[in-house]
């Protein structure tokens, strides 16, 4: 009897010591499957339970934050990198990861303190100055921003994640994006973030500016999987869009596919034929070019990448041809970080997200133009249109410096948002009143010319009855503008506005005497 109850006490205790090593495993699976939520649930399990030492407790709760980390927490993911430090977690590279997330927050005087400490600990590592430079360039960032202006536009939102807009093509007043948001009909779980998966929206905007409530793009491109990160061609006839199939304990992947207009909704839906991608790997946040003949995309790792997601692009000779082979788009455009959520432009410019490069925070806007090859010239877009948090997204009014991104920046409505963004006009402008200076008395209509700086006539113009006039002046020019009034000398005045960057209002008064 008594050795039976021996015999269960200590069943007990090996049952209960098991415990906590089977959390620990579980999360390491589900982090090998990129399955964050998951892994969190079971790293948190494994540091509730008592009397685990420091080492173990560390490495958990450093796994924890780099899950809130991959998932965009940045104030969660601090917090366990914190608690990793303080159980003295071996690995310099959690205070690298604990400066990225400090900066995010905007606590950069803290951020800058933990890059110090990574780059004393670990001064040979790729990232050794990086957390530094990033540091400098934000400071440098917000003292000189550009004169965009983002503001978030509420019809859109929602709580949830609502990101990746794009137009339709010579159609301004209807977006589409993709949405995390509830959708019945269309209710699964991510098993990587835990949210709604996403499905693609749409918008209208009416005539007085208002959008109308997103709804669901109809047709057959939404389903129980996840679908979103997508872009139409030219003609709006064709829709490529992300698809990730869920099923339990199969990565079946994403893929790219491109659904077909009839009438007012999407169907035809087929996968795009792209060789050379093995089964394992997903791909996704497809741009097409114009002539619908090269598809940019992102991989998350193949065979010649960089590290981390890489953007990559096929070509094909005709649009009823398959593509050919991916090609890595070069060391000028990706890292060994990630690159996502490419966007072409009409004029051949690329944009596209990167947090491998020297930035804001967490995901910055990059435009890259191109020189030859895989020869590009790389430029953040600064402040305000890059934040200390996650900017991706971007798509444009054609060529208009106008459109709309998305981002997880201070001032959402929950998670990842769409942002209107603008670059006003720069105006520039002269008036005047015209006077006889003998009598005091306005002179009406009295001829005005203006030329540039080599006496090239760039506009003429006539005072009104009372003497007044305005004239709109262009940029980079030096005006000498004449004025002939019946019965006196020409008179002329000059206006500079080379150099000039805000909209200027500049007055000349003109007092003709004899």
């Amino acid at each position: 009897m008594y050795t039976r109850i021996i015999c269960i006490i200590i069943l007990s205790t090996i049952s209960l010591a098991c415990f906590p090593q089977k959390k620990l495993k579980q999360g390491d699976q589900a982090l090998a499957q990129k399955q964050y939520y998951q892994a969190i649930i079971f790293f948190t399990d494994y540091i509730d339970k008592k009397n685990i030492n420091n080492t173990n407790f560390a490495e958990a709760a450093f796994k924890i934050g780099y899950c809130y980390k991959e998932l965009s927490y940045p104030d969660l993911a601090a917090e366990y990198f914190k608690q990793a430090i303080e159980k003295n977690y071996e690995d310099p590279i959690v205070y690298y990861y604990y400066g990225e997330m400090l900066q995010m927050t905007q606590k950069y005087e803290l951020a800058l303190q933990n890059y110090e400490i990574f780059k004393n600990l670990a001064p040979n590592h790729e990232f050794a100055e990086k957390g530094i430079e990033s540091i400098n360039f934000t400071y440098a960032s917000l003292n000189n921003p550009t004169r965009y202006e983002v503001k978030i536009i509420g019809a859109l939102n929602s709580g949830e994640f609502d990101f990746c807009p794009f137009f339709e093509a010579r159609n301004n007043k209807k977006l589409y994006f993709t949405s995390t948001r509830y959708a019945p009909n269309h209710i699964t779980l991510n098993s990587e973030s835990g949210d709604f998966c996403s499905n693609l929206f749409y918008s209208e905007q009416n005539k007085d500016g208002r959008w109308s409530v997103p709804a669901l793009v109809p047709g057959i491109i939404n389903t129980t999987d996840e679908e979103g990160a997508a872009c139409l061609n030219r003609k709006s006839s064709n829709i490529y869009f992300t698809r990730c199939k869920h099923e339990k304990n199969i990565d079946k992947g994403c893929r790219i596919y491109v659904a077909r207009k009839t009438g007012s909704a999407w169907g035809q839906v087929q996968e795009v034929e792209i060789r050379g991608i093995p089964d394992n790997i997903s791909i996704g946040h497809p741009a097409i070019s114009d002539d619908e003949l090269t598809l940019y995309f992102v991989a998350d790792s193949l065979l010649g990448g960089y590290g981390g997601k890489d953007i990559f692009k096929v070509v094909r000779e005709r649009k009823n041809q398959p593509f050919n082979l991916p090609q890595n788009m070069g060391p000028h455009i990706n890292t060994e970080q990630d690159e996502i959520h490419p966007y072409i432009r009409s004029n051949g410019d690329l944009y596209f997200s990167s947090n491998g490069r020297t930035g804001m925070g967490g995901f910055d806007i990059f435009c890259a133009k191109h020189i030859e090859g895989t020869l590009y010239k790389v430029e953040n877009l600064g402040s305000p249109l890059n934040s200390s948090h996650d900017d991706f997204g971007i798509v444009f009014m054609g060529m208009r410096e106008e459109g709309f991104l998305s981002s997880w920046r201070t001032g959402g409505m929950g998670k990842t948002d769409l942002f209107h963004f603008v670059l006003p006009e720069i105006r520039f402008t002269v008036s005047g009143k015209i006077w006889n200076k003998n009598t005091n008395e306005p002179i009406p209509f009295v001829d005005i010319q203006i030329m540039n700086d080599e006496y090239v006539l760039m506009d003429t113009q006539s005072a009104n009855e009372s003497g007044e006039y305005e004239v709109d002046l262009k940029p980079d020019n030096n005006y000498i503008i004449f004025y002939k009034a019946e019965g006196f000398p020409i008179k002329k005045a000059e206006v500079n506005t080379k150099n000039l960057t805000d909209t200027k209002h500049f007055t000349r008064d003109i007092f003709f005497e004899k």
